[in-house]
């Protein structure tokens, strides 16, 4: 079991740092599926959940760092969108004890579906070839961190899969600047998230360490290998990885609410 959870949080944390998410869009699903197929038993959506915030607060520290090295974040968003969104996710962490195990895949599956559709708007960077201006909207920044902290706060999501496309969308904000700038509002949101899934004893201890060792270096690997994509390459990416991860989590949905087998 520690092998395999070492191994899928790799895939979670290269994801991190080559597309600006924190993971999870990935990891939750792998962790939830995966070990039951290998004959692991099954984990829990609440453990998953539990685990993956954490997961998501140490990848998404060492992929940010490491895109701000190459400039690609812009601080004044990172802070408009990051903090309402750690303080929002702080009460949908606590909040998701008393959310059952389907409902959380719910939530999950909806921001998903949301996500997917969203991430066919192309960026401005890539209509333009410009990623060095845009105009900040602090007022919208903190209505749309508030609202996708508070969501990813209960799945135990960092956002970043969410995040992006409502920055290239709504706000306006070049790809290459999106993903970078994400994973700092992903750590925001992931650490006071974190702090709500301990505080109500929602995390799985005996299951993160391998989680964490797999995608710390996996992540600095996965911001390395962004820095050498275009963003056309990075956004198609982000595309099929959102995909899959639709894909099997509204078939286990179905299979919940509806009785497919």
């Amino acid at each position: 079991m520690v092998a395999t959870l070492f191994f899928l949080s790799m895939a979670g944390g290269f994801l991190s740092g080559l597309i600006g998410i924190g993971g999870a869009v990935v990891l939750i699903p792998l962790l939830h599926y995966v070990p039951p197929v290998l004959g692991f038993g099954l984990l829990s959506m609440r453990e998953v959940a539990g685990i993956t915030m954490i997961q998501v607060l140490a990848a998404s520290v060492f992929g940010w760092l490491a895109h701000k090295r190459n400039g690609f974040v812009h601080i004044p968003t990172v802070l408009a969108i990051g903090i309402p969104m750690g303080i929002l996710a702080l009460c949908g962490a606590a909040l998701s004890k008393f959310i059952s195990n389907e409902n959380i895949c719910l939530f999950f599956g909806a921001i998903v579906l949301i996500a997917f559709f969203l991430l066919f708007k192309k960026a401005s960077d890539e209509i333009s070839g410009s990623s060095d201006e845009f105009k900040f909207k602090p007022f919208l920044s903190a209505i749309i961190g508030s609202v996708v902290g508070f969501v990813t706060g209960i799945v135990g999501a960092g956002g970043g899969f969410i995040i992006i496309p409502l920055m290239i969308v709504v706000l306006g904000v070049p790809m290459r600047l999106a993903v970078g700038s994400s994973l700092g509002i992903v750590f925001l949101g992931s650490l006071m998230g974190s702090v709500g899934k301990i505080a109500t004893s929602q995390v799985a201890w005996r299951f993160l360490a391998p989680v964490i060792l797999g995608s710390v270096p996996a992540a600095l690997i996965g911001a390395f290998v962004s820095k050498k994509l275009s963003p056309t390459c990075v956004r198609y990416v982000l595309i099929i990885f959102v995909f899959l991860t639709l894909v099997v989590t509204w078939a286990d949905i179905l299979r919940r609410f509806i009785g497919l087998s």
